[in-house]
């Protein structure tokens, strides 16, 4: 069996959309497979992406369900007609926000989605079609890796709303920006363009709006031809390591399994044999 180039598998997408397996849910989240990949979509373009309590709600579950599939290799959060996540919906605010207990409430949901994406057993590609705004920064953030479209902006004008921005989503904005650049977003409230968030590492890509799927693709489809067992151990142990969330322990089993592998196997005859890899993730 000969494995495909790192892109093989996603060059049809734009191609064959009609085709692509999509599952729609309650809410206005969608989510597809399509080969390696599978797409969790915030479809609300009405509303610029914001997101409802209820979305939050949602989302753990259905990320979890995404990666959970055998051939899951990669997993990315997009929006939809050049939309990212432009916030909360603020319409909800007054009801489901406005005293300390109901914001504690409103917020599990975005603390459970950073949680599940720092947890997810794959990785995870944030397409930022649109503007990365409040929730969108904090889910942006929560995944590993960035691709922004050269014509939108993020911000946090938590400020300016008068709003405590969730503490979860501080600790990590801190730990991809570091605290210099956490206090400048946060205390003014900015708007930091595409060029200047790739200048500080805040994205690892961009592209034009009209390329910017493709560079996604691109991107995701290097990850995908990865030894599986591999990535789980470089994502987990990287990002978490730190915090003190995995134990050594728990970091050299992790490691143990690469290394018992037949995957690991695999991949020394590739090389001894000079050609592509094909893992299995086992």
């Amino acid at each position: 069996m000969v494995a495909r180039p790192p892109c093989a598998e996603l060059r049809s997408c734009d191609r064959r959309a009609d085709s692509l397996t999509k599952s729609p849910v309650a809410g206005e989240l969608k989510t597809h497979i399509d080969g390696p990949v599978g797409f969790l979509i915030i479809d609300r373009p009405e509303n610029r992406g914001a997101i409802t309590r209820t979305m939050w709600e949602q989302m753990p579950e259905l990320l979890s369900r995404l990666a959970g599939h055998d051939e899951i290799r990669v997993v990315v959060i997009s929006g939809t007609e050049g939309c990212f996540i432009a916030g909360a919906d603020i319409s909800e605010f007054e009801e489901l926000r406005s005293d300390p207990d109901l914001a504690r409430r409103y917020d599990a949901g975005s603390r459970a989605t950073l949680e599940t994406l720092e947890r997810l057993p794959v990785p995870s590609i944030a397409e930022i079609g649109g503007p990365a705004v409040g929730g969108g920064c904090l889910i942006a953030f929560g995944t590993d890796l960035r691709v922004m479209a050269e014509e939108t902006h993020m911000a946090i004008p938590a400020g300016k709303l008068g709003l405590a921005y969730p503490h979860h989503g501080l600790e990590r904005l801190v730990a991809v920006a570091g605290e210099s650049i956490a206090l400048d977003m946060t205390l003014t409230g900015r708007l930091v363009g595409a060029a200047e968030a790739l200048s500080l590492g805040l994205v690892h890509r961009t592209a034009p709006a009209a390329g910017l799927r493709e560079t996604t693709h691109e991107l995701a489809g290097r990850i995908a031809v990865g030894a599986p067992l591999a990535l789980r151990y470089l994502r987990l142990a990287t990002r978490r390591s730190g915090r003190g969330i995995l134990t050594p322990e728990e970091i050299s089993e992790l490691s143990a399994n690469c290394f018992a592998s037949s995957d690991y196997r695999e991949g020394l005859a590739a090389f001894r044999e000079k050609r592509r890899p094909v893992f299995k993730g086992r």
